[in-house]
């Protein structure tokens, strides 16, 4: 599996597609894709400004979506964030963020490395 650069309108049709209780985006900074060579295109991630107005500091990202196809390998949203975190900090960025709901378990974010705050 590797990353692909991938516009942020194809990455919301494919949150319309695939997303389990999320919509399209409004906008954003980058989109990226996880794609395996015989599956294609098995998830997305879409990054953008936060939405908290008092980290819009210009250096810290948010992950607006992830979203992966049901028979995405295993661990690609995994994946998905940790290669979101490596490209913002390429890009000059200090911090990235994102939010989970109560209901999910965060293993995605654990396994990428990532740590809860709150």
């Amino acid at each position: 599996m590797r990353i692909i650069p991938i516009t942020i309108n194809k990455a919301n049709v494919f949150v319309n597609q695939f997303h389990r209780h999320n919509k399209k985006t409004t906008g954003g900074k980058f989109a990226i894709g996880a794609y395996d060579e015989e599956l294609g295109l098995v998830g997305i991630a879409i990054v953008g400004n936060p939405i908290a107005r008092n980290l819009m500091d210009g250096l810290t990202a948010e992950v607006l979506r992830t979203c992966v196809r049901p028979d995405a390998p295993k661990n690609t949203n995994s994946f998905l964030y940790g290669a979101c975190r490596r490209i913002w900090q390429t890009m000059g960025g200090m911090r990235i963020i994102t939010y989970t709901l109560q209901s999910e378990s965060g293993s995605s974010l654990k396994g990428a490395g990532w740590n809860p705050t709150a």
